[in-house]
């Protein structure tokens, strides 16, 4: 019997949500699709505590569309660590690919907004792939043909 159905988002901490809202909508192209404070929710107290495991947060939600997927962005109030240093081969990393029709233009485009990139687009296999970060280090991937899986 299988637990789970289906994914519903994937989901990144920010430190401050009008900069990632300028990466990701702005920059990359992506669709808000639900605003926590737009929409006068609030997500703070017993619940989101015992959820989070962050007593006395305030949480401010964005969710966007990416294709068909979601991706949630959440600011946290008050902010918790600064992620520093972080690699791709770090234990409990992780990122999102990003499916693209022109990877050239992204990085061009990436690189025109100063946006950190980790190479130019690089030929593995059938596809062409390249990885970025967004304005808090997350790592970012981008690819134009077929991968594997």
């Amino acid at each position: 019997m299988t637990m789970i159905s289906s994914m519903h988002h994937v989901s990144f901490t920010v430190s401050s949500m009008a900069r990632s809202l300028a990466f990701y909508r702005d920059i990359l192209g992506l669709k808000v699709l639900w605003d926590s404070a737009a929409a006068g929710a609030q997500f703070k107290g017993p619940a989101a505590d015992k959820v989070t495991g962050c007593p006395g947060a305030e949480l401010h939600i964005v969710f966007l569309a990416a294709g068909g997927s979601r991706i949630e962005l959440i600011e946290y109030s008050p902010a918790g660590k600064a992620l520093i240093g972080n690699q791709a081969s770090d234990t409990g990393g992780a990122h999102i690919c990003f499916k693209t029709e022109n990877i050239q233009e992204l990085y061009e485009r990436l690189l025109a907004n100063n946006v950190r990139t980790h190479c130019a687009p690089q030929t593995l296999e059938r596809a062409q792939v390249m990885y970025f970060r967004d304005p808090d280090g997350i790592i970012l991937e981008a690819a134009q043909g077929e991968l594997p899986g």
